[in-house]
């Protein structure tokens, strides 16, 4: 029987998702033997603490240790981006397939996006990558298929929201007639935390008594500081905001109410080459975005008529956000939880 590492010691958030969807479904591949190495297999890594460099290279030394542990034929990366320069530098013990989560073919031409293609083109040349997969990427799989070797496989996977019924019980506790915008998830600078707040501080009175703004979810650890300062000073300067901050652990049937029940989802972000998660949770709930003009996120709102995508300013809170509910049901039936795991599966086991 075949072995292969499902390699994901960072497993919080949206990826613990991607574990829960590959193990219920692994059990149909009877030909293979699946080893998940998890955050719980390495205790606390502290990785706050740790350099940029520092943090690279303990995930890539764990990536060795389980490779030397469980022998597998076939290692599958949930995340590639924190061990794509490590790779190149030292190699990989055993064949490869990974996500890509960082889209570049997404991004505008310029230099950024020339040097993301010289670094892909040297990491595929330097590690035995046998599939990469792309989470709603058609259009980056198109691309990379065109520009690099057939060795690696570019395949798109949808990003799929869990499957989950409302709580009954959830309501908001907003004053009768407020529009709820909610951010929910990480709360960081590529997420456009920062920009959301600044954005807040400058809307008009007339749109401040109309809207009450939600945060929910952990701000990550560089952030952290500074989003508790900007939230202070925004309450300090505009009283009139409807601000609620709540940094708390929301089980699958709670976050589905509240997008339920949210009439805006907010994701001004400012790294739109990523796919998100978030939407997916928009589109199953019915609640239009307010997204990033750019982007792979911003082609998918505007594509699948999930919202607006436009730049975040405070006149942005203005203008109308409708949802087109026939492409927004073709975008959640393309988006399955199958449609995650079975791609995967199919290509790794039959590397494997």
């Amino acid at each position: 029987m075949k072995t292969i590492l499902i390699f994901e010691p960072l497993s919080g958030g949206h990826r613990a998702n991607f574990i829960r969807w590959l193990s219920d479904a692994a059990s149909e591949y009877t030909g293979c033997r699946f080893v998940f190495f998890m955050g719980e297999d390495v205790g606390d890594l502290q990785l706050e603490t740790l350099s940029w460099w520092e943090k690279q290279k303990k995930l890539y030394n764990l990536f060795r240790q389980a490779c030397e542990k469980y022998k597998p034929d076939h290692a599958l990366i949930l995340e590639l981006t924190h061990l794509e320069l490590p790779l190149i530098l030292f190699g990989s013990p055993v064949p490869l397939s990974a996500i890509l989560f960082v889209q570049y073919p997404e991004l505008p031409r310029g230099l950024k996006r020339l040097l993301k293609h010289w670094k892909t083109r040297l990491l595929l040349w330097r590690v035995p990558i046998k599939n990469l997969f792309l989470l709603n990427g058609e259009k980056s799989c198109r691309f990379l298929t065109k520009h690099f070797s057939r060795r690696t496989r570019f395949i798109p996977v949808s990003d799929p929201a869990p499957e989950s019924d409302a709580d009954p019980e959830f309501a908001y506790n907003t004053p009768a007639g407020k529009r709820i915008c909610l951010f929910f998830g990480a709360i960081s600078r590529r997420k456009g935390a920062d920009v959301l707040l600044d954005a807040l501080e400058r809307v008009r009175p007339e749109t401040a008594q109309k809207n009450a703004f939600y945060f929910c979810g952990e701000p990550e650890a560089p952030y952290r500081d500074a989003f508790q300062e900007a939230c202070e000073r925004l309450r300090s300067a505009r009283p009139d905001i409807h601000l609620i901050v709540e940094n708390r652990f929301v089980p699958d049937n709670q976050m589905m109410a509240m997008f339920e029940q949210a009439d805006l989802i907010l994701m001004p972000y400012t790294r739109p080459e990523y796919s998100s998660g978030i939407l997916a949770l928009a589109a199953r709930a019915g609640t239009p975005v307010l997204g990033p003009p750019s982007g792979l996120l911003g082609r998918l709102i505007r594509e699948n008529g999930l919202g607006i995508a436009v730049e975040l300013t405070p006149e942005a809170f203005e203008r109308p956000v409708m949802l087109d509910e026939e492409l927004c049901r073709k975008f959640v039936a393309r988006n399955t939880v199958e449609n995650f795991s079975k791609p995967i599966l199919d290509a790794v086991c039959n590397e494997a």
